[in-house]
């Protein structure tokens, strides 16, 4: 048996890449996977670029498994991912210890071949080191498969071979489902890959390529089985979500959500991340038609309260248009739960710039913001920008703007007490309660039985802080 560890860093996209090797890798029947990297006979770490903290993480990961590899001579260590599309030379040369290297735009069919074949000859070399008496036989074979693997580790990183690769959608591209012992099922689509916007600041154009969407059968076909399997959620991803077109019929994102909608069964459809250029009203009139099924949850990423630091970053939409865009939100779905995105220090970014983007945050009151300083990225025209804000003063413009997003959060969460939720029960905490989500999103923390996990029930807010609500069981 071949014990296998998962690292993954960065979006959901990269976690329905992940559960779906995962789960490929499983099938095979020889593998398990393991919560500790010191058990592993092969590590796969699935890489993020969006950010050079991001790197500077995976890059300080990727060097403490050095000591890892030295004492089990046959481990293998795999990067994949964004940070693996465009940094597959360096991270070869810089980390000896590193397998094999493998992009996010690459064919996942060479991926799926290879992978397959390493576990066969992994399985094997468990069993020949097994034998302690056998030390000289151990070193021949050893040597062999090594020879074999830096073989196939020249046919993975041979660019010739994944260009004239057939390609075809392979069903790992298509994502997984999340499926541990004492957890809600939950299934990660793709419905398509890569992005055609080219923010200034964004590196996943260079990272998974042009955008692609897959065709709506498959896409249905899919759910379906997941449905089948007990999925009580499922999450339709990708870098554009709502730019989707059926490559065969040519129907958009609000077709796609209806037709999920109508599948037989109870369950619950996210969707992330939309771009404000693709956002349209048909979409939330969608949502609000099929609210038993399509939650009431609307991540719309802001960046930036200033157009003119809007227009630098190519966002191609105007304040005016985004608020315009928020009022839909507020009007069609008054129940939902918006959430952003949002750049701190861009280049260029003044003081009133920055207000601009507080400003935005008053006025739509987010239920959350997931907010970064910009971080320069290889390739990318805003790394050629001429920025004059120190770091000082990024740092302190989002220490403020987090600050006072924590404050409304909680201002929001308060408002939720007395108040009762249709919950999701997702897993038993380490703390003993049982986490519940409702269909904006929100985090209901309460105490009861194991038997709920994975399915709906009914939660009367008692009490809210800035991040959970503390619910009690509706019977």
């Amino acid at each position: 048996m071949v014990n296998l560890f998962f690292k993954t860093y960065g979006c959901q996209a990269n976690v329905a890449d992940s559960q779906s090797l995962e789960n490929y890798l499983i099938s095979l029947g020889n593998v398990q996977v393991v919560e500790n990297e010191n058990l592993a006979d092969l590590i796969l770490i699935n890489t993020c670029a969006i950010r050079d903290k991001a790197e500077k993480k995976v890059s300080s990961y990727i060097g403490q498994l050095a000591e890892l590899k030295k004492n089990k001579t046959y481990l293998n260590i795999g990067v994949i991912g964004c940070m693996a599309s465009y940094l597959k030379k360096e991270i070869l040369t810089r980390f000896d210890h590193v397998s094999f290297v493998f992009g996010a735009k690459d064919d996942l069919n060479i991926l799926k071949d290879y992978l397959h074949d390493l576990v066969l000859k992994l399985e094997t070399i468990k069993e020949i080191y097994a034998h302690e008496q056998v030390h000289e036989q151990v070193h021949e074979k050893d040597n062999k498969v090594k020879f074999e693997l830096k073989r196939l580790k020249k046919i993975i990183n041979s660019k010739n071979v994944i260009n004239n690769k057939v390609k075809e959608l392979s069903d790992l591209s298509l994502g997984g489902v999340k499926n541990k012992d004492k957890e809600l099922k939950q299934s990660f689509i793709n419905i398509m890959t890569g992005c055609n916007n080219y923010c200034s600041y964004c590196i996943v154009p260079f990272t998974r390529g042009r955008e692609k969407s897959y065709p709506s059968n498959i896409l249905l076909d899919r759910i379906k089985r997941d449905l089948d399997l007990g999925v009580k959620e499922i999450t339709l991803l990708g870098q554009n979500v709502n730019s989707y077109k059926d490559p065969v019929t040519n129907n958009g994102f609000e077709w796609l959500m209806e037709q999920v909608a109508n599948l037989t069964g109870e369950f619950w459809v996210r969707f992330v991340s939309a771009h404000p250029k693709d956002m349209t009203i048909d979409l939330l009139k969608v949502i609000a038609d099929h609210q038993d099924k399509l939650c009431t949850f609307i991540h719309l990423p802001l960046q930036s309260g200033s157009n003119k630091i809007l227009q630098s970053m190519n966002r191609t939409y105007t304040i005016e248009k985004y608020m315009e865009q928020i009022d839909w939100v507020k009007k069609i779905l008054p129940q939902a739960t918006i959430t952003t995105d949002i750049i701190v220090g861009f280049p260029g970014e003044t003081e009133q710039d920055y207000l601009m983007t507080r400003k935005i945050i008053e006025q739509v009151r987010y239920d959350l913001i997931y907010s970064f300083i910009y971080s320069p990225r290889k390739y990318t025209k805003a790394a050629l920008m001429l920025d004059n804000c120190s770091n000082e003063e990024k740092n302190k413009r989002l220490q403020e703007l987090q600050t006072r997003q924590m404050e409304i959060c909680f201002e929001n969460n308060l408002l939720t007490v007395g108040k009762t939720f249709k919950t999701l029960v997702e897993k038993r905490l380490a703390n003993g309660k049982l986490l519940a989500r409702t269909k904006g999103n929100l985090r209901v923390l309460c105490d009861s039985k194991d038997e709920l996990v994975g399915t709906f029930v009914k939660l009367k807010i008692k009490s809210a802080g800035r991040a959970n609500l503390i619910g009690s069981l509706i019977e």
